[in-house]
Formats: C-alpha cells, structure tokens, sequence
C-alpha cells in the first residue's frame, strides 16, 4: 500500500511539473488533436495572442483564429492547415516560412491586428500513430517591423539588380516570394505567398520538368546543398523571360522537413545575346564551309589547268627537238609542276589555305630525283621539318627550291658522276631556314645572271626574305631564312 501510494505521489509529481514547465515556457505552444482542435494552451502563447484559455479550448483552430477579411491577400488558413497536414501525413515536424497571420482583437475593439510569426509544428506520436501536433510559435513581428527600413533599401537594391528573392515549401507546395520575385512573375508587386502550382505554370513548358526534377533531385539532400538552374518564364502576355536561379536547401532542424531559399536574376538580356551570338556563329561556319568548298573547287580547276599547261609546254619541248627552246620550255613545264604541286596538295588536304610544307617539299624532291636530277645521275636528298606554310609562302619556296637545283644539274653538277643535292629545312628564330647545296664544282665569278637567277631573286623579295650564298666545300650552297608565323 505505501509503495503505491509513493508512486502514485511520484506520478503526480512529475505531471505537476510536466505541466508547470509547458506553461512556464518562454515560446507559445498549442496543443491540437489530430482534427486540429485545440487540446490545450499555454501562458505564453494566451499572452502572444492575447486569448483567454476558454475561449480556446476546444474550440477548431480555424474558428478560433480565421484569417483578417479586411486583407484580401491572407492566406495565413490556408498555409497553416497545409504545414499541419503535413506533419501529420509525414510523421515528421514541419516548419514554415516567415508567416503574416493577424489576430483578431477580443478586448470590445474589434478588427485585427497584424503579426508576423515564425511557426513549427511538431506530431505527437504513441505506436506509430499521430495522436496530438504541438503547434510552436515564435512572434517576429517586431524583428520584421524593425527590418522594414532594411527591407526597403534591399527592394531599392533588387530592382536595381534585378534580383528576386522565393521560398519554395515542396511539401505544401507553397512558395513565400519577394516583391521583386511576384513582379518578375508579372504578378501585383506584394510580399507574401503563393501557391507552387500557379508559379510552374509560368515556367516554359519544356523547361518546366527539368525544374522540378532539380528541385526534387535534392529534397534529400544535406542541409545547404546548393541548387542551380535556367529556365523561361512566360508571362500572361506570351512574353517570355529567362531567370538565372541559385539557391540552398534548408531545414530549421535536424528532422524538419526541407525548403529552397533561392534568388532568381532577370538574364533575358543576357540570353538574346548569347543566341545572336549563336545565331552568328552559326553563319559564320556555313559560310566558311562554303567558302572551304570553293577554295577547294577552286585549287582543283587551278591544279587541272596548271597541269594542261604542263603538259603542252612538255609537248611542245618534244616537238622542239634539242637547243635553247627545249631547254626553255621544260624549264617553264618544271615551273609550272612546282606550283600545280601546291594547288594538289591543298584541294586534296583539310587544310584548304596551308600547305605541310615538309611533306610537299619531300614530293617535290622525289619528283625532281625521277626527273633531270635521275637522269643526269644525280643524287636528291632532303631532310624538310614539320611545319604548315600558307599557300603565297609555299608556292615561291617551291619555285625556288625548283630553280636552285635545275641550276645545280645544269651548271655545278654537270658532267659528274656523283653529284648530290641536299635540301633541308630547319626552324631558327621564328624563321625557316632553306639550305640547298650541291658537291659540284660551284658557281664561277664570271658567271652571267640567268632567267633562273632573276627569277629567285624576284621571289626572293616576294617573300620578304634573305638569301646568302657560298662554298659547300666542295660544291655550291645557298641559304634562304624566310619569316613566318609559327602557332
């Protein structure tokens, strides 16, 4: 009998301060049934709201504290039943953004007085099944009065830098926007909320999954993860915009549901930029692609006709039988092979405005060895570099080197039976250095300039180039540096 009763005294104990704490407690709570009738109340809370205990208890939340009739935007019922459905749906507290909800005075004045509060609501559970909500508010109307100043100037600055300011709840679907964000959505300028829904129909509607699909990649996500998108808004008068969006997923605490904060920015400027930019890209790539097409039908018809002249200076050479015209003429057929070489390589290649000069010089070579080079008995060797030369570059070097070893055959190797020509080019000084020389017997002094010679000196100043000559020890050996642009 006397441990009953001392556990009966220790459980009456601990309910008298059970309920001594909840009413002492410095935040007002409510205690709702899962119909949202209120249970019970706290001092605080009586205090914040300035209600007696009888005129709330047991009385629905809702007739209890209505919205203000006189605010055509409250929308303070509809969000509070939201977050409390919520909670009690999920299991899991809910809290909710800054909300405006006014209370409605009961001292004989009448009308309502605004308030903004800072809600949590919390359910109760006993075996997996929600019995009662704790209704948790902190009031902030005062923090919110005193930030109104604050407030003003950050409108000045969001206008200024058309930024825009949402709270995306995605478990009520409920978005509490800024005056900048409700202006950028073409809406009446105000602070306050607005249901998800009427904001992703404005969202394009091919941009509008791959929104949502953003937002609920992170619902799950750790506290401050950040989430970024692009989308199109359209307006209700088909214009379209395009918002740059960057954001955090928040919770108040641990096991509260998540929200977005996110700051939205007006690009639609920046946008029509990038695609006229694209726009320009684009044509500029097809007009180069057909301009690339022409060039290379161009320098196909050149080759082609180059050859054709080739080949009636070579026919009429024959017909000319042995002596000065002979001579003459194949020089010019070698001539002009040097160049319809050039046009070859660039109608066949990628490249339709550069020449691999080190592959064309190696042909060009080759051809020469199987030519008056092979058969005069003369050796060609050649070691070119690697390097890419635009067309007006290649074509005098061609016709040059042409000319320096059909004077070597002709002149310093004549009559030898070992006769070798080198040619090799080497890059020096953002310079490429031509060196051609022979074993021969060299050039007299005496020697009387040659149309060969004038014309290397013609190309010579052509290409903005020096040219040196001297002994090869033995032979005879010139040197060309030739500026170029190496990338």
């Amino acid at each position: 009998m006397g441990d009953d009763m001392t556990e009966t005294s220790e459980e009456l104990r601990t309910e008298f301060l059970r309920d001594a704490v909840f009413e002492a407690a410095p935040h007002g709570y409510l205690i709702l049934d899962p119909q949202f009738n209120i249970i019970d109340v706290n001092q605080e809370y009586l205090n914040l709201t300035r209600n007696r205990r009888e005129d709330l208890v047991g009385v629905p939340l809702f007739d209890a504290f209505p919205d203000n009739p006189e605010d055509p935007t409250a929308d303070g019922v509809r969000n509070l039943r939201a977050s409390l459905e919520t909670a009690r749906s999920t299991g899991r507290p809910h809290a909710m953004a800054v909300q405006k909800y006014d209370i409605q005075l009961r001292d004989g004045r009448g009308g309502f007085e605004e308030h903004y509060w800072k809600p949590l609501n919390t359910p109760v559970l006993r075996d997996g099944e929600v019995v009662a909500l704790i209704h948790h508010v902190r009031d902030v109307t005062e923090e919110v009065t005193l930030r109104r100043d604050q407030a003003i100037r950050l409108r000045s600055a969001q206008r200024v830098n058309d930024l825009a300011f949402w709270e995306y709840d995605p478990k009520t679907e409920t978005i509490y926007m800024s005056r900048a964000f409700s202006t950028l959505l073409g809406l009446p300028e105000r602070e306050g909320t607005l249901p998800a829904p009427e904001f992703f129909a404005r969202v394009h509607p091919d941009d509008r999954a791959d929104v949502r699909a953003t937002l609920e990649r992170e619902i799950d996500a750790p506290d401050h993860t950040s989430v970024s998108f692009t989308h199109r808004l359209v307006l209700e008068d088909g214009t379209t915009r395009w918002l740059a969006a960057h954001g955090e997923l928040v919770r108040d605490h641990r096991d509260a549901l998540p929200r977005f904060l996110v700051v939205s920015l007006d690009v639609s400027i920046s946008k029509e930029r990038e695609e006229k930019l694209t726009e320009t890209l684009e044509h500029r790539d097809r007009l180069l692609a057909q301009m690339e097409a022409l060039l290379g039908e161009v320098n196909h018809r050149i080759k082609n006709s180059l050859q054709l002249v080739a080949s009636i200076l070579n026919t009429d050479a024959r017909r000319a039988g042995e002596g000065e015209v002979r001579a003459r003429l194949e020089g010019a057929a070698r001539r002009v092979y040097a160049v319809t070489s050039v046009h070859e390589m660039l109608y066949r290649s990628n490249a339709l405005s550069t020449v691999a000069f080190g592959n064309y010089l190696q042909q060009l070579c080759d051809h020469l060895a199987e030519g008056d080079a092979g058969s005069a008995g003369v050796e060609v060797r050649s070691n070119p570099v690697a390097v890419d030369l635009p067309a007006d570059k290649a074509i005098p070097l061609a016709l040059i080197v042409n000319e320096l070893a059909t004077n070597a055959i002709k002149h310093g190797l004549a009559g030898r039976s070992d006769g070798v020509i080198e040619v090799v080019t080497t890059l020096e000084d953002g310079d490429l250095v031509l060196n051609v020389a022979d074993n021969g017997t060299g050039k007299a002094e005496d020697t009387e300039q040659g149309l060969g010679t004038r014309i290397i000196d013609g190309l010579v100043g052509q290409l903005g180039a020096s040219m040196s000559t001297g002994d090869a020890a033995p032979g005879y050996r010139v040197t060309l540096r030739v500026p170029i642009q190496i990338d």
